[in-house]
């Protein structure tokens, strides 16, 4: 399981899109669930997440809110092995 891309600190203002990233590579192929502050992300309502054809695996929160911010982390499974790559979101008022 190789780690391509990970996903990075950011802070942004109340009320923007945001977007965490990360690319993976494996065979089999690894399967990405997203958390925060180690709880499973619910992908509802402002959260979604996609995956593309490159191994890209995207969280989005449109329009942020303060209460979004916190530790977000990338768990990676596969039969070979479990990665977790955190990140950490800031959101300033406006």
């Amino acid at each position: 399981m190789i780690l391509k891309v990970a996903p990075c600190d950011q802070w942004v203002f109340e009320g923007q899109d945001v977007i965490i990233s990360v690319k993976v590579r494996g065979q089999p192929k690894p399967m990405v669930s997203w958390l925060k502050d180690r709880a499973p992300v619910r992908t509802a309502g402002r959260f979604a997440v996609r995956e593309t054809e490159d191994g890209t695996s995207e969280m989005r929160i449109s329009s942020a809110q303060r209460c979004d911010a916190g530790v977000y982390a990338c768990k990676i499974i596969n039969e070979y092995g479990t990665k977790q790559m955190d990140c950490r979101l800031e959101v300033k008022g406006k």
